[in-house]
């Protein structure tokens, strides 16, 4: 005996809640998107904006470390936020300040003004980012959709790299740098519109029962911003002042653990890194953002030191990565039907661990693009294994602090990365011999993933 069709009315019903879970996932991805373009964007605008201003590389450099510096700080408080006041409440706040930031860093007269506005936009996205996530978590509970909305955003986070790596010189070249910031108000106001329509009303135990540790919230956030601080000046070749950073910023996090430990509210509950999944997934994704430092970030000295490319052809040889992100993102949904996260997880990272090193000891630039195309292959399923990990795992009211924890470990990975390698670098250590190191952070990625992710 058969299973009678759907009658006619509940295919609509079917429909029609299909089409309101692909508006949700688009509003969700348009977060992501609005965070990277600008984050990509904007390096391709700084010699008009030092032009227009007249700044030493030095000082424009700050344009993009602030930003930076602002989401890395504030990422936990965000997460933590929205577990005490709403997913809802905090997404809506997170985009109106992030459309409100791009137009003062647009219109800014002067360079405090164009400052003001990038730490704001770097606060804004610690804000949305987690609200994102978690709500992505909280609104799908069940295959295919919750595989398939962070595919989306995947797809989003890579074609915003993408984007503004390819049209942020466009747009700087024909509209003037200005552009750059003002092209996203308009998409952040439209998401702000739809998200008062679409998502759905925080529910009232989302803020009952809980509270903001305020001696938490400026501990973590002060202890974050002087240790990347640090880490930014150990990469750069500080001199005493990193050591003195990276210092002061561990003893703010210590002290921020002492106080934890006897608050009835902390910032980060005891459970949220006693579980073996999730800590795997934080470490695996940390190993994995520090290889892809070394893939970019050293991979773009070694194209323009080793084989004479310009900084924008560098760019552009490293482009096939996010042309292969942008393509995976699409599979993750389709992978995660047939294979468990952890098998996908480090199949992939053991690859980005077999392509960085066939990239470090390529010899030519030719050779290197097949696997700069294989890594940014393995990227999406990646980060959309990881997140389904990590965050949908967590209990429902601490899916802020645990997106937080996880894009976190993006900034903490990059920056403690970024220190390493240029500071093996400043050792007179040869460029292949760093990319060699990140393999081997990603394949001990791989192995973490392997023996913490229990199976499923």
């Amino acid at each position: 005996m058969t299973d009678a069709a759907p009658s006619p009315t509940a295919r609509v019903a079917q429909e029609r809640s299909a089409g309101r879970s692909w508006a949700i996932a688009l509003l969700l991805a348009s977060a992501s998107f609005l965070v990277l373009f600008d984050s990509l964007a904007v390096a391709t605008a700084l010699p008009a904006i030092g032009d227009e201003f007249a700044l030493r590389p030095g000082v424009l450099q700050w344009v993009v470390s602030l930003y930076s510096l602002s989401i890395g700080a504030f990422l936990i408080l965000g997460g933590r936020v929205c577990d005490v006041w709403g997913r809802r409440r905090v997404m809506m706040a997170g985009l109106a300040m992030c459309t409100g930031a791009g137009l003062l860093a647009g219109l800014a007269p002067n360079l405090a003004v164009l400052l003001a506005g990038r730490g704001l936009q770097g606060v804004a996205a610690a804000f949305a980012l987690p609200a994102a996530l978690s709500t992505a978590a909280g609104e799908f509970d069940t295959e295919p959709w919750r595989s398939r909305v962070f595919s989306v955003i995947a797809f989003a986070a890579w074609s915003a790299g993408l984007a503004g790596a390819m049209l942020g010189g466009v747009v700087t070249t024909q509209f003037g740098w200005r552009w750059v910031f003002l092209v996203t108000v308009p998409v952040g106001a439209a998401a702000l519109a739809v998200a008062r329509v679409l998502l759905p009303a925080d529910r009232p135990g989302a803020v009952s029962g809980q509270r903001l540790n305020v001696a938490s919230a400026v501990l973590v956030s002060a202890g974050l911003i002087v240790l990347l601080l640090g880490l930014q000046e150990i990469g750069g070749h500080g001199g005493v002042r990193a050591p003195l950073l990276g210092g002061a910023g561990l003893a703010l996090l210590v002290l921020l653990v002492v106080v934890e430990r006897r608050s009835a509210y902390p910032m980060v509950k005891p459970g949220l890194l006693a579980s073996r999944r999730r800590a795997g997934s934080y470490l695996a994704f940390g190993t994995y953002c520090a290889g892809y430092t070394a893939l970019i970030v050293i991979g773009s000295q070694a194209l323009q030191e080793r084989y004479g490319l310009s900084a924008d052809a560098a760019g552009l040889a490293l482009s096939p990565v996010l042309v292969g992100g942008v393509v995976s993102s699409t599979l993750g949904p389709l992978l995660m039907r047939r294979f468990s996260s952890r098998t996908i997880v480090v199949t992939a990272m053991a690859l980005c661990a077999v392509s960085l090193t066939l990239i470090a000891t390529s010899g030519s630039v030719p050779r290197m693009v097949p696997w700069l195309l294989l890594w940014g292959l393995c990227s999406g399923p990646i980060y959309v294994g990881l997140t389904r990990e990590c965050i949908s795992d967590a209990p429902e009211d601490d899916r802020g602090t645990a997106s937080a924890l996880f894009e976190c470990m993006s900034h903490l990975g990059g920056a403690l990365a970024v220190a390493a390698f240029m500071t093996m670098l400043g050792a007179g250590i040869a460029f292949r011999s760093v990319e060699l190191s990140g393999a081997l952070v990603v394949a001990a990625g791989a192995l973490l993933t392997l023996l913490l992710i229990p199976r499923r």
